[in-house]
């Protein structure tokens, strides 16, 4: 399934004017704005909540959200939390991201969806991104919720009844039955979600072991779900699905996706944490990017996350070959 047209011509355009404006300095593209680290679950193998236990009952204000939206100036926006719908300006602050101009991913583990909905307006640049990490049997002991599926499939139905765009997140972890994800992914093709995003965990410092990775397990897996996977609504570039089944190589761009919380501009991407800055400026400007990496930070050794390499996507725009690949799947052919 090839991204919305509109959402594919934002990125080129946004990257166009940046390039013309800074050169060829990093362009984020993607604000991850966390105004909450509070969340109403505490799913195994979660970092935020464990790495900000002491400081969940902070949060942006309304303001402060703006602000960075304005900072930052990336065509997308990712709010996210801990779980979002905890806080109350959520409505108003995705609403200020639309009349900003913005593709808005609110990130949700979807148990306040039918809840809070009516307080939302749908909007072709508003997707809910509901996170389900399996089939109920899995996601529901993952989160240390019996329910917590069908609770997130049901705010999905109601959102899609209501004239909503719903997009999924999946994290895959070593015990993740490859035929029950592809069964999940059909289910959701069939609500009619607009796109299934889905990547290997990232094994965070703070945190409960929930089964990662390796780098070369990541590859088998998802080389044996792409055989089965046809038909299903994925919302990624066939070049990150090769880098996922090991057929290509794609620089880590961790200044692709910026992370703005409570605390600050987390250093130096959204996974790792090597502290918080006051400005955006200090972020771009005073962060060494080449330190990070597979091969340079061994902490990004198994690190196969479309945060990071997705955005690098873009840089294939140069390559005659993968402009052509890129244009047949976004085109359907």
């Amino acid at each position: 399934m090839s991204l919305p047209i509109s959402v594919e011509l934002a990125v080129a355009w946004h990257i166009a004017k940046a390039r013309i404006t800074h050169g060829s300095g990093p362009v984020p593209i993607v604000l991850m704005l966390e105004l909450t680290h509070a969340c109403n679950l505490r799913c195994a193998g979660c970092g935020r909540i464990r790495e900000y236990a002491a400081t969940r009952s902070q949060s942006l204000t309304r303001d402060e959200a703006r602000a960075s939206m304005v900072d930052a100036n990336t065509p997308f926006v990712s709010i996210s939390g801990g779980e979002p719908l905890l806080h109350p300006d959520a409505p108003a602050i995705a609403a200020d991201a639309l009349a900003l101009g913005k593709v808005v991913y609110l990130c949700t583990n979807g148990l306040l969806l039918a809840q809070r909905m009516a307080e939302f307006t749908p909007h072709p640049h508003l997707f809910f991104n509901v996170h389900l990490d399996g089939q109920p049997e899995l996601h529901d002991a993952l989160t240390g919720l019996p329910g917590a599926a069908e609770r997130a499939l049901e705010g999905i139905r109601l959102a899609r009844q209501a004239g909503f765009g719903v997009t999924t997140n999946t994290t895959i972890f070593s015990h993740t039955p490859v035929d029950d994800t592809v069964a999940l992914f059909r289910q959701l093709t069939d609500l009619g979600v607009a796109g299934i995003m889905t990547a290997p965990a990232f094994a965070y410092e703070v945190g409960v072991s929930a089964g990662t990775l390796t780098r070369a397990e990541a590859h088998a897996w998802f080389r044996a779900f792409r055989e089965q996977s046809d038909g299903v609504a994925l919302y990624h570039t066939p070049l990150y699905m090769e880098f996922l089944c090991g057929e290509r190589d794609l620089e880590c761009m961790p200044w692709g996706t910026v992370t703005r919380n409570p605390q600050g501009w987390k250093k130096p991407c959204y996974l790792l944490s090597d502290g918080h800055v006051s400005t955006f400026d200090e972020l771009m400007q005073g962060t060494d990017w080449s330190a990070y990496g597979p091969g340079k930070d061994p902490r990004c050794t198994n690190c196969l996350m479309h945060s990071g390499f997705e955005p690098s996507v873009m840089a294939s725009m140069r390559n005659p070959r993968d402009l052509w690949h890129l244009a047949r799947w976004q085109f359907g052919r």
